[in-house]
């Protein structure tokens, strides 16, 4: 029978990284050794001014972990700051030297609107939603057909008052089990594959399309 997910080690650094941040001093470490080593061995932890800094890979690996050990992410999701895994998701990309706005509030005359990760890179943009439910009773249908809305009024608000004339890509980012699809002229993303994307964002091109204004 599987215990409470706060009683693990894989959850309680989890928690902790979520909540106050990448950089962990020696002291703290020695709570976690026997698991951090083994982090530390695969390359998502390393030795920083005289402490230990996480990439934020780090958090995706000992969340997909505690899947499957079999916690479900609902469980998982009751404990800890959801809004922590969206500053993870623009860290990864801003690891990789990508410039990123979260939480990004822009209007079209009358109509506001919020990204809540917007990735530019040398060849587009990247406008992300992070949804943070784990059953489908919120239809994933209509998640992507107001992303595409958002994303399309994105474009001609960049277009209009920036001047900026990049493709952007609307995308779904969830926790739900399942595999990268194509939606409602949206690109829905397992959080799992976040990583893959950050290293080379121009495969959204072989996942779906650019909004459009026409």
């Amino acid at each position: 029978m599987l215990k409470d997910p706060s009683e693990t080690v894989e959850f309680k650094l989890l928690k902790r990284l979520l909540e106050n941040g990448l950089v962990i001093s020696r002291g703290e470490a020695m709570e976690y050794w026997e698991f951090f080593r083994n982090l530390l061995t695969r390359g998502v932890i390393f030795e920083y001014e005289g402490c230990f800094k996480a990439l934020p890979e780090c958090c995706l690996l000992l969340l997909q972990k505690l899947v499957e050990s079999g916690f479900c992410l609902e469980t998982l999701f009751k404990s800890v700051n959801w809004r922590g895994f969206e500053r993870i998701i623009a860290e990864i990309f801003r690891f990789h030297g990508f410039k990123v706005r979260e939480h990004f509030r822009f209007h079209v005359g009358k109509v506001f609107r919020e990204i809540d990760v917007l990735v530019e890179t040398p060849l587009l943009l990247i406008s992300a939603d992070c949804k943070q439910w784990v059953k489908r009773n919120y239809s994933l249908k209509t998640a992507c057909k107001l992303q595409f809305e958002r994303s399309r009024l994105l474009l001609k608000y960049l277009t209009e008052k920036k001047n900026i004339l990049k493709e952007v890509y609307p995308l779904v980012v969830t926790f739900l089990d399942s595999e990268a699809m194509f939606m409602n002229n949206c690109i829905v993303v397992p959080v799992w594959k976040i990583r893959n994307i950050a290293e080379a964002p121009e495969i959204l091109k072989t996942m779906g399309k650019p909004v459009s204004l026409f």
